[in-house]
């Protein structure tokens, strides 16, 4: 394998990420139960268009560097609002410059973009912040569990926009019997740090590929607070 996985160095900040488009990718090694799927993000968004991820391709990046195969991750917006992440390697891959930011298992990986409303576990290091006075969409399971919106993709429905997220909920055809879809305005800020929780994050993807953050899923305690 001609990459380097580890995360290191000092940490990357990005401001005013709302609304910005982001692309990715997963580089799979191993076989069956022990394979890994590494993760690697846009770098820098000002390099990154919502297209930039058509310039990959993943079966000649899986040759290139010596892994097993390459899933192209793209077409996506970031809804926090500040990011704070250590990372590892910046990596050319086909012109787009991508960050290590973690890693998951494989299969957890394919099951996290094949199934809507199932949980699944990435490791990284990561601080995703949203502003008090700004919106957050939200799904809310019974058992008190809330999932964070942290990003949203046209791939689905094309005609999603930042302004018009709240109606997602009247889109959710498969939602788990009792889940609640809600958006509110946040009165403080919101935190969602892998810090406080040894560098691992729950997340899970809904009938419309919209990705969200788990806050008090099982013994998870990245939040500042569950909003």
């Amino acid at each position: 394998m001609k990459l380097r996985i580890a995360l290191h160095g000092d940490r990357r900040t990005a401001k005013n990420t709302r609304g910005r488009p982001f692309c990715g990718l997963g580089a799979f090694v191993g076989t069956g139960a022990t394979q890994r799927a590494h993760v690697y993000t846009a770098a820098n968004l000002d390099e990154i268009t919502i297209d930039s991820h058509k310039r990959m391709d993943g079966a000649r990046l899986a040759k290139q560097f010596e892994v097993d195969m390459c899933m192209v991750n793209g077409g996506r917006y970031w809804l926090m609002d500040e990011q704070d992440v250590q990372g590892g390697d910046v990596v050319n891959f086909d012109g787009v410059n991508l960050l290590y930011g973690g890693e998951m298992t494989a299969a957890e990986m394919t099951a996290q973009m094949q199934t809507p409303y199932a949980p699944n576990l990435i490791y990284r290091n990561t601080n995703w912040i949203w502003h008090a006075g700004t919106p957050v969409h939200l799904i809310r399971e019974p058992n008190g569990t809330v999932w964070v919106m942290q990003e949203y993709t046209k791939d689905v429905d094309p005609s999603l926009t930042l302004d018009n997220l709240h109606q997602v909920g009247g889109k959710l055809m498969s939602l788990p019997k009792g889940w609640v879809f809600e958006t509110k305005v946040l009165t403080k800020e919101l935190s969602l740090n892998t810090a406080r929780c040894d560098g691992w994050a729950a997340i899970m993807r809904d009938e419309l590929h919209c990705t969200y953050q788990g806050c008090g899923y099982g013994a998870d305690t990245s939040a500042n607070y569950v909003p």
